[in-house]
């Protein structure tokens, strides 16, 4: 067997494997029924929002119509603090940004992971878009949610 023939046999064997595994990651993250305990530390804070990352996107945005339905909607008062925690129980990992208000840098939850984003004041109405950065097997579905910001 010549040199090349080789080198094309184990990039076939590369892309299979890859391929398998990238298959096997999303058909795992989108079994049905799956159902996986809140992290310790996953609570909704005291006037304030949690939101789950699952297998359905944010708080179960797929059965509310994501991409094309916004959801979730967070609706707060301009001037009002906000106080929101994010929970992944999802077996792949995804990102938490909120345009103007924390989209300034990339923030990952692993699975089991729970994040307390650092309480913000809306000091600008308007809606604001709430979404993951991070590439994976829902993203569409991780697109659509809102931070409606109303005047005071």
């Amino acid at each position: 067997m010549n040199l090349s023939r080789k080198a094309a046999i184990v990039v076939l064997i590369v892309i299979l494997v890859g391929g398998s595994a990238t298959a096997g990651l999303y058909l795992l993250s989108r079994a049905p029924g799956q159902s996986r305990p809140l992290p310790p530390g996953c609570v909704k804070p005291p006037g304030g929002f949690l939101i789950i990352a699952s297998n359905l996107g944010y708080n179960d945005s797929i059965t509310h119509g994501a991409p094309q339905k916004t959801w979730p909607i967070i609706t707060v008062k301009q001037g009002q603090t906000v106080d929101i925690v994010v929970c992944n129980i999802d077996v792949q990992a995804h990102g938490f940004q909120i345009t103007h208000y924390s989209d300034s840098s990339e923030v990952t939850l692993e699975p089991g992971q729970v994040l307390k984003v650092p309480p913000f004041v809306a000091d600008r109405a308007g809606s604001f878009q709430i979404y993951c950065e991070i590439f994976c097997s829902i993203h569409i579905y991780m697109q659509s949610g809102q931070l409606l910001v109303t005047p005071a």
